[in-house]
């Protein structure tokens, strides 16, 4: 009979699932586990049918899902699916352990609730026939009933004691010990165990790979490493526990041996493991020297090489995971970062830095059209031009801005800060007052040779483009860098050893969701905005691009291809300004628009008049919320939750629809410690990192941008060709996660080593300079007596 998982149609098994994956979904220790577990279950159904969904979930059905946040929705779709794809394998289990006798209850539900491939191999080993050619296989036709006596005793020895006439009966005795080990190896009990210990008591052994050694003595030179090992030099002479690494460690370790600089092993106490193997594969003690022998063939020629080479796998899955986080992290922050605040300034002059090119210079308005574009050559005789042409698209900005101030955006590549004293010297000449702000300017390149870029600038060169979108990410970060591969905005790490489909589906929905928390016009968006809306392919964009313009949400309805699923999904996503339908402006769903009316009318706002809204206590209005929320239930018949919900959508479009601009998204406001005011920029005896070594350390007080947060630590351009390394150890009470990529922090330099590595602290903590070549992983830690151990590779 064959066994059947109805999930989709099956009340129990959204609770089964939820009761499953509850563990990977509590955030902390004072959530309740039962919360979570009732929340998972009530998003299963929601997700199920749509993976795109997501955003759509995570704002208009809040009431359902709360407390779960957009990440855990996004990972619970991404669970859901992985379930799905195992559909095959796992109704084979099933369909085994349902012929079983035994009591196998916990196997099965284990089985109906995996994710994991890996898992469900482990359960179904037992089961699986042995391949064509194999060992066991041989065995069998060379030796007819072996077997079958072998997996008898096997069965009797996992409950009572050896039959000792059935022992007597196993001849040829090393086969049936090959055979033996083969079911104690296939056994999910005995893996379990096995990477349990390897889990929290394998130490990982680094040390220089030996070819990295001939290399130096070929050379001659073994004092110093070569420049592409020495980044691996921390790891030549190091041991750890494994559950102790850290992950941006494993991802070092793991490129250090694909690149053939290290070489790593792990520490395995092989008496240790007997005793797991069996305290987990039997209920009693067998002293056999068939079983002792089987123990052994188990271990040495099937587990222990299974076992490290999984234990390996999952922390480095475990570290790519993390990295990934961390890039889409960072990514959300730069998307979401607030656009330019533009004080009766109508225009910007932005600057691509270079030399022998020159500096790409753009003049944009403050929409970000193109008024004008240049090239300053400033090298040599060239420099008193240069500097007179800069001094000229100075005051074609400040002929068109009512503010004496001018705003210059400089990108921070090679070149900045010869362009920055370039700019000092003509703004002085010219009596301008200028501000600049410094603009990473990765992806910049990439953007300006797209077939978008060229339609934009049919008859200029890409490089003389650059400078357009570095203007056009600071007066809308959101608007310009999802045009851009979000690999090239270096704002990750390790990302060319992490899985490239796993990484680009990652950051593409990381997009989806900034672009959904902001909206977009779909009267004048880009298509390349568009894209990013939920649920809008590139077919049904396109279509719409051609039908605009719209004059309401519900004429996307008439766009060829689009079906009401898809017009639930994106519908509130999009905007239309100037419509016959106010609503359509909102955030509120078309869904709740009859409700959103009555609520207007009951809390007498006006969607165009943000002074109707009167400014009273956060407790008083939860009071007023709640009295509207409790009626309006009644009428509409929906959630109270429900109600609030909307409340809040229609409060926010009125007071501040920009979710960029609210007080809540902004950056974290510095006060004495880490702020950008009071300092300068790089000064010119350590303008180098030559130079820089050669100063009196620290030096402190320098205007800094930060270009990427990672676990350890944030790194900030600060004007050199190599960023410094903010560690989280250098912010003082300053939380690492309330940095944001772009912002503009205070600086104190302490330390550079050999490698050019550059160690900097917040400015106001007065730390003392930092001698980072001191500074080793540390070792291994065992002082206790050498057990008898055997180092094994992976």
């Amino acid at each position: 009979m064959r066994y059947t998982f109805l999930l989709l149609n099956m009340t129990s098994n959204w609770t089964k699932l939820s009761r499953a994956w509850v563990r990977d979904f509590l955030p902390s220790a004072t959530t309740p586990t039962e919360e979570i577990q009732k929340a998972i279950q009530r998003t299963l159904p929601l997700l199920s049918e749509d993976p795109t969904s997501v955003p759509f979930v995570c704002r208009y059905r809040s009431d359902l899902i709360d407390p779960l946040t957009t990440k855990q929705v996004h990972q619970l779709s991404e669970y859901i699916q992985k379930h799905d794809s195992l559909s095959t394998l796992r109704n084979k289990i099933l369909d085994h352990l349902q012929q079983n006798n035994g009591d196998n209850s916990s196997t099965i539900s284990r089985a109906e609730t995996s994710i994991s491939k890996t898992e469900l191999d482990d359960i179904y080993a037992p089961f699986k026939p042995p391949s064509k050619g194999s060992l066991e296989d041989r065995i069998q036709k060379e030796h007819p009933g072996l077997v079958a006596k072998v997996d008898k005793l096997w069965s009797n020895w996992r409950s009572e004691d050896a039959d000792n006439k059935l022992l007597n009966q196993l001849k040829p005795m090393d086969k049936a010990v090959i055979v033996l080990a083969n079911r104690i190896a296939a056994d999910v009990d005995v893996m379990d165990a096995l990477m349990g210990y390897y889990t929290r008591q394998c130490r990982v052994q680094v040390k220089q790979a030996s070819s990295v050694d001939s290399k130096k003595k070929t050379k001659g030179n073994a004092k110093m490493p070569s420049k592409s090992s020495s980044s691996f030099e921390t790891y030549y002479d190091y041991s750890n526990k494994v559950s102790s690494l850290r992950d941006h460690q494993v991802l070092a370790i793991r490129r250090g041996v694909d690149q053939k600089q290290l070489k790593f092993s792990f520490d395995i106490d092989d008496d240790r493991v007997d005793r797991i193997i069996q305290q987990a594969a039997f209920s009693k003690k067998q002293n056999h020297q068939l079983y002792r022998d089987a123990r052994k063939d188990a271990w040495t020629r099937l587990l222990r090489k299974r076992c490290s080479a999984r234990l390996w796998k999952d922390v480095s899955k475990r570290a790519e995971e993390r990295s990934i986080h961390v890039f889409c992290d960072n990514l959300h922050k730069a998307l979401l970062a607030p656009p330019a605040t533009m004080k009766n300034q109508k225009a910007i002059l932005a600057l691509d830095p270079g030399f022998n090119a020159g500096i790409k210079c753009s003049v944009l308005s403050d929409t970000g059209e193109v008024i004008s574009l240049d090239t300053v050559k400033f090298l040599g005789n060239a420099r008193d031009a240069g500097k007179k042409k800069i001094m000229s698209l100075l005051k074609s900005v400040n002929d068109v801005s009512d503010n004496p101030l001018i705003p210059i955006v400089l990108g921070n590549g090679h070149g900045t800060r010869e362009t920055r004293e370039l700019l000092k010297e003509a703004a002085l000449e010219g009596n301008i007052e200028t501000e600049v702000h410094l603009v990473t300017e990765a992806g910049a390149s990439v953007w300006s040779v797209t077939e978008m870029a060229n339609e934009e600038f049919p008859n200029e060169a890409p490089a003389a483009i650059a400078a357009v979108s570095i203007g056009r990410r600071f007066l809308n970060p959101l608007n310009e860098l999802v045009k851009i591969p979000p690999k090239s905005l270096g704002l990750g790490m390790y990302q060319h050893d992490l899985s490239e489909k796993v990484l680009d589906e990652k950051l593409n929905l990381t997009s989806i969701d900034a672009v959904a928390e902001v909206g977009v016009d779909v009267n004048s968006c880009s298509i390349a905005i568009l894209g990013k809306v939920p649920s809008l392919t590139s077919s049904l964009c396109s279509k719409i691009m051609k039908a605009r313009p719209l004059k309401s949400r519900n004429e996307l309805l008439k766009v060829s291809g689009f079906g009401p699923k898809t017009f639930q999904n994106c519908a509130a996503f999009v905007r239309v300004s100037g419509g016959k339908e106010p609503l359509d402006a909102t955030l509120v769903h078309p869904e709740s628009y009859d409700l959103a009316r009555w609520l207007l009318k009951k809390l007498q706002w006006k969607l165009s008049d943000a002074s109707s809204i009167k400014i009273i206590s956060n407790e008083k209005q939860k009071d007023e919320w709640k009295a509207v929320a409790m009626k309006a239930s009644g009428t509409f018949q929906v959630s109270q939750d429900r109600v609030l919900t909307v409340i809040d959508h229609l409060y926010f479009s009125i007071t501040s629809p920009d979710p960029r601009l609210r007080k809540e998204t902004k950056e974290v406001e510095m006060t004495t410690i880490g702020s950008a005011s009071g300092c300068s920029s790089l000064p010119s005896h350590a303008s180098t990192i030559e130079k820089l070594r050669e100063s009196k350390l620290p030096l402190r007080n320098i205007v800094a941008t930060v270009r990427n947060v990672v676990d350890f630590g944030a790194f900030v351009d600060f004007g050199l060709e190599n960023d410094g390394l903010l560690h989280r150890t250098k912010t003082g009470n300053l939380p690492l996660g309330s940095l944001l990529v772009g912002q503009e922090i205070g600086i104190d330099i302490l330390g550079v080593a050999r490698t050019d590595k550059i160690s900097v602290g917040l400015s106001g903590l007065d730390l003392p300079a930092d001698s980072i070549d001191s500074k080793r992983p540390v070792k291994s830690d065992a002082k206790k007596p050498p057990v008898k151990r055997q180092r094994r590779g992976k």
